[in-house]
C-alpha cells in the first residue's frame, strides 16, 4: 500500500494554517479539514447541577478531597538538588565561573534595590 506524502510549501501554508486551526478556515475544503482534526464533543450536562448557597455557606459535600503535604519529603528533593550546592564534584573551571559571577554581582549590585533609585 503505497502512502501519498503532502508536502507543505510556502503557497499552501496558509491553507494548511487555517485547517489546523492557526487561522480561520476560509473555505469549505479547510474547514472540512478542520472539522476531522477537532470533531464536536457532545457533553451529557443532564444531572448537572450547582447549589450556590452550599458553596457560599461552606456547607458543600465534596465527593473527593485531596490533601496536599506543606513541606516535600527529603526523598523527593535529593534527586533536584543542584550540583553547585555541594560544590565538591564540580570542574574547576565551572567552580571559577560561578566565583566570578559571585564577585561580579557583590562589586556592582549591593543587593538593595531601594539604593540606586535615588
Amino acid at each position: 500500500m503505497a502512502q501519498s506524502k503532502i508536502h507543505i510549501t510556502p503557497d499552501n501554508m496558509p491553507g494548511w494554517l487555517a485547517s489546523t486551526g492557526f487561522l480561520f478556515p476560509r473555505n469549505e475544503l479547510e474547514l472540512a479539514r478542520f472539522e476531522k482534526l477537532y470533531p464536536i464533543e457532545e457533553e451529557d450536562i443532564d444531572d448537572f447541577e450547582v447549589d450556590c448557597n452550599a458553596i457560599l455557606n461552606r456547607t458543600l459535600k465534596i465527593a473527593k478531597s485531596i490533601t496536599l503535604e506543606r513541606e516535600a519529603k527529603d526523598e523527593d528533593i535529593v534527586p533536584l538538588r543542584m550540583v553547585a550546592r555541594k560544590g565538591n564534584s564540580l570542574p574547576k573551571h565551572i567552580l571559577d565561573k560561578i566565583k566570578k559571577n559571585q564577585d561580579g554581582r557583590t562589586k556592582d549590585d549591593s543587593g538593595d534595590p531601594e539604593e540606586g533609585a535615588e
